[in-house]
């Protein structure tokens, strides 16, 4: 895209009527990131900086994380535990200077983990929906397990349940991998882990770090962590939305 047709994409962004955007949080999400992005351009403010937990390949799917490639000098620590969207990931954002590819996963204590993933080969092939390409979890979520989502009514269980399959990776707090990576601010926190979304964001120390934007999803968690999830956020006095499968809150 040109910077032309990206000035005037921020530009309209920007023009959409409060009345509207209050309407949908994903508006005032793209409100903010076009904020960031137009102050990018006028120098002087320190970068625009993403913590991405559960990036997948950082495009798919993903109508947050490409705004770094319109946010000029941002940065971003990308936490992404499965092989196949790590290398994915990198090929997206190959400026290892502003971008950190993280391989773990979020995890309550340190220490290697088994992640249900599903096989590279299939998704490859197309064999499996493209969609499941982000779909990786350590917890029993309805996509891992079969529950609601893919009961034994669902025709499509047998067909896809034979290319899941576990793998061990790392596992890192995410204080951790903060402090390791010297990240001091936090502009946009994202969180995407099939079920394991509020093990992430139960971490995040938000005195310390407040956000300017947090999007959580909550598809896959249980009544009370979406519960959690919203006390966290309201009790931190950020105005707090859910579009579809997701919690979208800003400072």
């Amino acid at each position: 895209m040109s910077i032309a047709s990206d000035f005037v994409r921020l530009c309209a962004s920007l023009a959409v009527p409060r009345a509207v955007l209050n309407r949908g949080p994903c508006l005032l999400g793209t409100r903010y990131l076009a904020a960031e992005a137009l102050k990018s351009l006028s120098g002087g403010k320190r970068p625009f900086q993403m913590v991405n937990v559960g990036a997948c390949d950082g495009l798919l799917f993903d109508d947050v994380t490409p705004w770094l490639n319109r946010i000029r000098g941002s940065r971003a620590l990308l936490v992404e535990p499965i092989p196949y969207n790590q290398v994915r990931l990198r090929a997206n954002y190959p400026d290892t200077s502003r971008f950190i590819v993280e391989p773990v996963a979020v995890t309550p204590a340190g220490g290697a983990i088994t992640v249900k993933t599903f096989e590279a080969e299939a998704l490859e092939s197309g064999k499996l929906p493209i969609e499941f390409i982000g779909c990786s979890s350590i917890t029993e979520s309805n996509l891992m397990s079969g529950k609601n989502v893919w009961g034994e009514d669902d025709p499509n269980f047998s067909k896809f349940a034979p290319y899941l399959k576990e793998i061990e990776v790392p596992g890192e707090r995410l204080q951790t991998l903060l402090d390791r990576n010297n990240i001091t601010y936090i502009d946009a926190f994202l969180v995407d882990c099939e079920g394991a979304d509020w093990i992430v964001f139960e971490q995040l120390d938000l005195a310390r770090y407040r956000p300017g934007m947090i999007k959580v999803e909550i598809g896959s968690l249980s009544a009370l962590d979406i519960g959690n999830v919203l006390v966290k956020l309201e009790t931190a006095g950020y105005r707090v939305g859910i579009y579809r499968e997701d919690v979208w809150a800003f400072a």
